[in-house]
């Protein structure tokens, strides 16, 4: 099978290239602007382009491919809320552009990396995909949109599935960005720096190794027109989660409480039941496993 991955040189998109170039004819295609070419797996052809491009439906028409992965978006919140107009051209008129190369050239299956973010600060926990939908940043609210974007045009042209991880961590995850809290975190520790945790440390999260992400990603090839959960429905708080990475490096970590972020979400665990049913999928890594991992990557 021929399977085109967009975002295919980030942190997730790598990691599914890797668990793909065996069985299938892959293509990444990415425009390294937060991606890196050495995480592209060799076997994997790859392009550099970005997904706004109207090359980009030449590349599609050329490779052919039965199914396409979308990850590539831009993907700070921060930048979301200090430049929408840029959040808006990549994470919807991109995604739009790889989506109509799509229905143009005669691609079998669509799936959409979208995020758990799109229930926001809600009291419905585990929340599941019927819960209601509270965007709080462009970034997500984007996310969403393209969700609704894919519905609408996809209808009986093309088959897809949307997938909404949780808070997603593991090894090559970028430890100098705004997002990934445990990547952050580890790296901190390494480097001898005080972690920097908003507000009182309560709030929580659901947080779910990238292999576990990825095998929920090759399970949606053959899955049905749906949005899917993807999580451990297992709730840790920043606290919880500082306790383990101290257990995990065994060294004394120095913590410093600064100002809440104002509109961050308090707690956030998603219900996976669904996952579980149809896709037949779960987590298989706990927390203190995918920790241990982690650490192990960012030591070397």
């Amino acid at each position: 099978m021929k399977i085109l991955v967009s975002g295919g040189a980030g942190f997730i998109g790598s990691h599914l290239v890797d668990s793909l170039v065996n069985d299938h004819q892959v293509l990444v295609v990415d425009d390294l602007s937060t991606g890196k070419q050495e995480f592209v797996n060799k076997q994997a052809e790859f392009v550099k382009l970005d997904i706004r491009d109207a090359k980009l439906k030449k590349i599609v028409s050329k490779f052919k491919p039965d199914v396409v992965y979308h990850l590539a978006a831009q993907k700070n919140v921060r930048i979301s809320l200090e430049n929408p107009l840029l959040d808006t051209e990549i994470n919807i008129i991109g995604a739009l552009n790889l989506l109509q190369a799509c229905l143009d050239n005669s691609v079998t299956k669509f799936i959409f990396i979208s995020t758990g973010g799109i229930y926001g600060d809600t009291d419905d926990l585990p929340t599941k995909e019927t819960g209601e939908e509270i965007p709080l940043s462009p970034y997500i609210l984007n996310k969403l949109t393209f969700e609704k974007y894919l519905k609408i045009l996809a209808e009986d042209k093309l088959k897809w599935t949307v997938l909404r991880p949780a808070n997603v961590y593991g090894p090559r995850q970028d430890p100098h960005g705004e997002a990934g809290v445990i990547s952050i975190f580890l790296n901190n520790i390494i480097d001898n720096k005080t972690l920097l945790v908003n507000g009182d440390g309560r709030q929580t999260r659901d947080f779910i190794y990238v292999d576990d992400v990825v095998r929920a990603c090759l399970q949606a090839i053959d899955a049905k027109q749906e949005i899917y959960n993807i999580g451990t429905a297992k709730e840790t708080s920043l606290l919880d989660l500082i306790d383990q990475m101290k257990q995990v490096v065994n060294k004394e970590v120095e913590v410093k409480h600064q100002d809440a972020i104002v509109g961050e979400v308090i707690r956030s665990v998603l219900d996976n039941t669904k996952a579980k049913q149809e896709l037949k999928w779960q987590a298989k890594y706990d927390l203190k496993k995918g920790l241990e991992l982690t650490f192990e990557y960012f030591k070397k």
